[in-house]
């Protein structure tokens, strides 16, 4: 656990359960079904039976987004436009998702020094908290995580580049602005920002506090509250871009446990996804690869993870067999020749 602040500083994050994902995936072997079964659905069965702790997953009944917005100065926002939600907004009203929005600070320029304060770095955190809590205590036993704003995917590769050890140009795609114009010089100001950062860091620390005020900024720190008071709360999140990846990645600092919660069932097809995802172990997805901003993957994909786990409890299963019962206890005489040797004993004494 990290002990670096007082948000979670007494907290304990569980493992999601293991054995509950193999027995799922066992039972969907033995379903009475003339085909193969889910084919590349399986793994959905088996996440979300390991994280509702059972080996006959039901659909989830209240699904929440966070989607969390801000940005940063500098180059690590170099034309960078602020988000359109609007693509967003109607695919989570079409997935029956209810939203809710978090605004945060603008983080300061990386390149030139910390981007959060410790303050704010501990505001967040509970700004994070405080909404996963509010979502849970709502009824929402599902959370779709997305971070929004400038300079906030730069973040989340330079984020995933210095916990990785893996050199970030390995991590930055071609940079596509909307009307698909390649943009190499935005690509080439970002990646020297990212250079200039590490330089001024200067050292191997990776703890999430230096993490996420040196390099990832407000948004990535509420994610990180987020995920790490969900998976306190034994609530699953999905997932599926770079930014709030790079926040599944930072809240392994406060418990290898806290990732295991977040699943990616379509995934944004971005290098430091890819790397998460390897890094935590994360499932296998079942979409397409749908790139149309942070979020939109995982709300197009509800529908799909969904059906996935009504079709499952449709399938007819063999019926468990009766436990054998009992054999009646055998009448012996111990027990009166135990009795006996304690009457001998006695009338000895």
């Amino acid at each position: 656990m990290n002990d670096d602040n007082s948000v979670f500083a007494d907290a304990r994050v569980p493992f999601p359960d293991a054995a509950y994902a193999t027995r799922a995936s066992n039972r969907l072997v033995e379903a009475l079904v003339p085909g193969t079964g889910l084919g590349t659905l399986t793994p959905a069965i088996a996440w979300s039976g390991r994280v509702q702790g059972t080996d006959a997953p039901r659909p989830f009944r209240d699904i929440t987004g966070l989607i969390v917005s801000g940005g940063h100065d500098g180059d690590f926002a170099y034309a960078d436009d602020p988000a359109d939600e609007s693509i967003l907004t109607r695919l989570a009203e079409r997935a029956g998702v209810s939203l809710r929005r978090l605004e945060t600070v603008t983080g300061a320029a990386a390149e030139t020094g910390p981007v959060l304060s410790e303050d704010q770095y501990l505001e967040c955190l509970e700004i994070g908290k405080q909404a996963a809590d509010a979502s849970i205590d709502s009824g929402a036993d599902l959370l779709v995580l997305c971070g929004l704003g400038p300079g906030t995917r730069t973040a989340a590769i330079a984020v995933t580049a210095h916990l990785t050890r893996i050199p970030p140009v390995e991590l930055s795609p071609r940079l596509r602005l909307p009307g698909g114009v390649i943009d190499d010089n935005a690509w080439m100001r970002r990646t020297a920002a990212i250079r200039d950062a590490f330089t001024r860091l200067g050292g191997p620390g990776r703890k999430a506090q230096t993490m996420l005020t040196e390099l990832g900024g407000p948004v990535m720190a509420t994610l990180t509250g987020i995920i790490v008071a969900a998976a306190i709360r034994r609530t699953p999140m999905l997932i599926d871009g770079p930014v709030a990846a790079a926040a599944a990645l930072v809240s392994r600092d406060f418990s290898l446990g806290a990732p295991k919660w977040c699943y990616a069932p379509d995934r944004i097809p971005h290098p430091v996804v890819e790397r998460v995802a390897g890094q935590t172990g994360m499932a296998e997805p079942i979409g397409f690869g749908v790139d149309v901003g942070e979020g939109c993957a995982a709300m197009q994909a509800i529908p799909l993870l969904q059906q996935t786990l009504r079709l499952f409890d449709e399938l007819p299963f063999p019926e468990p067999e009766p436990e054998p019962e009992p054999e009646p206890e055998k009448e012996t005489d111990d027990g009166a020749a135990a009795d006996d040797e304690t009457v001998e004993d006695k009338s000895e004494d």
